[in-house]
């Protein structure tokens, strides 16, 4: 059996080692050094105890420890309730509020929202959190501490969850188990941390027969697959402790719908256009009509009709790229940079606006503030009051904002170039970028975290890339830390699209500052390889690979994206374009490498992950194909030669996403078929398959 020496104050002994403590295996009292055991030799040498009727997080947690434990050892410890504790363990481990932890002092209530206390007294460890009745795996249960300790414990075992389900779990080897003696309390550094999945979840967790689209039927999940992803993933993000959403300030787009409930009867209240008029020009949205910001009988209406006095204020505009450009808004407006960088021109087209949706929160917070001391205002940085403001303003702690990495590059409609000024995703948008485009993004954050108010992260880059392995590790790291060190209360990003066999390290990373943003990238990249045993070199060469790959195309990527809107929806379109086949082959080298070196350990685990990335990327090549044979269309002629290119393609994918949808390498639903529905006219080739 392997065993590993643990980095922290928790540890795992060798066979050898362990016959040091060999005469506690059946006596409880701990070794001299303090240390309890949990696992002696190939047996149990612990019991989980929870409370005589445990709450649902404490009763989940102990499962959590055993299982693992379990899966590390080969040794299932026994769970049992306090009144029945059995005799004839060294270490019993006491899981959530227990009688025992009462007497030890411990005040559960008196934990902050998902903090938890570990700690050891003789021959007993405690692990407790607040606790209430609520599910345990629902992101909004803060009430979840106990659950998060017996995590923490876990990692310190060497447990790593890569990817959801039972071969993304990486447990090491060990016969022998000890914990050190320890005594601390932890809480996440950040207030909540999601990355959303809202639409995967109301489908395979709310939903007792999910509701499917044909597209999704045929190209996705099969329902029973899409029930168990949904809750493989549900059990992987909290292990990854996400969660704290029920404390994330409320946002929203609170203008949207607006005019078609005030529009008629105030015009004024909503945008002017360059033209001079107001109102909704032809082919508009209804509910994405911006307001004029500096309307004093929208103001008192936002407060004194509308507000209840109570709740925060939500002053998020609509979704969309338009601001007013009447006399008096321009008026709030800051200094306009006549020359802005080139990756970031769309933001002050036509008018940088950042300045006076400033003073628009902080009027509404003021006049808020004189009826009810400490509302809270709410808002987004988005489009064109995304940069930082240009003139001098100073906002406070009662206004928050969520800091939405998104906008447009400059912008005549037409072909160009992107730096020679046509509309499409700004290199902003998504990492990698130019590294000029990088320091200038930090310097935004910066200059709004300056102003005084909250902020926390709502990026959308996390959408990008669809199948295809657009790996962006550091850059993306480097800034998140870079936001946590200025201000970050926590993030929520939109949207996981599960690509875990194509961008696994990306999206490993992401969890794991999520969760402890103090780590480096370095040692979060180490533990990720590690997985793959004696592969670990190669898997990582063919990681660095595609990364460097998408270094070197970050410009071309956006380019490809010019005249087909937004990237990360429509990638589909140009996916094939920007990974042709060819860029595949050294790729597919570097993986034969890892399968080599898989197969010299008798583990079957490490070449089944390796063979997990071999099908990631034949995936890939596959749907590459199919958007090949679309090459950027929506619609294929049927009786052509490239419809029925097409449906061997379409054919060929499906059958592939169907043999392997139990392995997790893509999330067939919400990352990959919705999003081919939504670029695609499959119909025709459906009524072929």
């Amino acid at each position: 059996m392997k065993t590993r020496v643990n980095r922290r104050t928790f540890l795992k002994t060798s066979a050898g080692a362990a016959a040091t403590f060999g005469a506690l295996t059946r006596a409880r009292s701990a070794n001299a050094n303090g240390r309890l055991l949990i696992v002696d030799n190939g047996e149990a040498a612990a019991v989980v105890v929870t409370a005589g009727n445990p709450r649902p997080v404490a009763e989940y947690a102990a499962m959590e420890l055993a299982g693992h434990v379990e899966k590390i050892s080969g040794v299932r410890l026994p769970v049992a309730r306090e009144p029945e504790i059995p005799e004839g363990y060294a270490t019993r481990l006491f899981i959530g509020m227990t009688n025992a932890a009462h007497e030890m002092g411990i005040d559960a209530d008196a934990l902050k929202p998902e903090e938890f206390v570990m700690r050891s007294a003789g021959s007993d460890l405690y692990i407790v959190g607040a606790e209430d009745d609520a599910n345990p795996l629902n992101p909004r249960n803060s009430k979840c501490g106990t659950l998060f300790g017996v995590y923490e414990l876990l990692e310190q075992f060497g447990v790593r969850w890569l990817w959801p389900g039972e071969l993304g779990t990486f447990t090491p080897s060990a016969d022998t188990l000890v914990i050190d003696a320890v005594d601390e309390s932890i809480a996440p550094r950040l207030a909540f941390r999601e990355i959303a999945w809202g639409r995967l979840r109301s489908a395979a967790i709310q939903q007792d027969e999910p509701s499917l689209s044909e597209a999704e039927e045929i190209l996705g999940f099969s329902r029973n697959g899409l029930v168990r992803y949904g809750h493989d993933l549900q059990d992987y993000l909290r292990r990854h402790r996400m969660g704290g959403m029920d404390r994330k300030p409320p946002t929203a787009h609170r203008f949207s719908g607006w005019w078609e409930e005030y529009g008629e009867e105030h015009p004024e209240w909503f945008m002017m256009h360059e033209d001079g008029t107001r109102g909704r020009p032809e082919g508009w949205s209804a509910r994405h009509m911006p307001i004029c910001v500096s309307n004093p009988a929208l103001h008192q209406h936002l407060v004194d009709e509308l507000w209840d006095g109570q709740r925060p204020i939500r002053l998020g505009e609509v979704d969309a790229k338009y601001v007013c450009q009447c006399e008096a808004c321009r008026a709030w407006d800051g200094p306009q940079d006549e020359s802005p960088p080139w990756f970031a021109a769309g933001f002050w087209e036509p008018t940088m606006a950042s300045d006076r949706y400033a003073r628009f929160w902080k009027t509404i917070q003021a006049m808020a503030e004189a009826r009810n001391p400490g509302t809270l205002v709410t808002t987004y940085m988005y489009y064109n009051y995304f940069p930082a403001p240009a003139g001098e303003i100073t906002l406070n702690e009662n206004i928050y904002g969520e800091f939405v990495q998104w906008g447009f590059a400059p912008g005549h409609r037409g072909e160009g170039s992107l730096r020679g000024g046509t509309r499409g995703d700004s290199p902003v948008n998504f990492f990698p970028m130019p590294e000029e485009a990088f320091e200038w993004l930090k310097q935004q954050w910066l200059g709004w975290h300056n102003t005084g108010m909250r902020i926390g992260y709502r990026p959308n880059y996390l959408h990008d890339g669809w199948v295809m392995p657009l790996v962006s590790i550091r850059q993306a790291a480097e800034f998140f830390q870079y936001a946590v060190e200025h201000g970050m209360e926590g993030a929520r990003f939109d949207s996981l699209t599960g690509q875990w066999a194509a961008h696994g390290p990306k999206l490993y990373v992401h969890m794991r500052l999520l969760a402890k943003p103090e780590l480096s990238v370095e040692k979060i990249l180490d533990e990720y390889y590690e997985a793959f045993g004696p592969a670990a070199d190669a898997v990582r060469d063919y990681f660095e690979y595609w990364e460097a790959y998408c270094i070197e195309n970050a410009e071309r990527f956006c380019e490809l994206f010019l005249d087909v809107g937004m990237r990360w929806q429509r990638f589909p379109l140009k996916g094939h374009e920007a990974f042709p086949p060819e860029s595949f082959e050294p790729a597919e080298e570097i993986l034969e490498r890892a399968v080599q070196a898989a197969a010299e350990d008798p583990a079957p685990e490490y070449a089944a992950r390796v063979d997990f990335l071999r099908k990631g990327l034949e995936h890939a090549r596959l749907a590459g194909r199919l958007a090949a044979a679309f090459d950027g269309q929506r619609d294929i002629p049927e009786d052509t030669e490239k419809f029925e290119k097409a449906l061997e393609a379409l054919r060929r994918l499906v059958e592939f996403r169907r043999a392997h949808e139990d392995l997790y390498i893509s999330d067939y639903f919400y990352g990959a078929s919705w999003r081919e529905a939504g670029r695609w006219n499959l119909a025709p080739l459906f009524a072929r398959l």
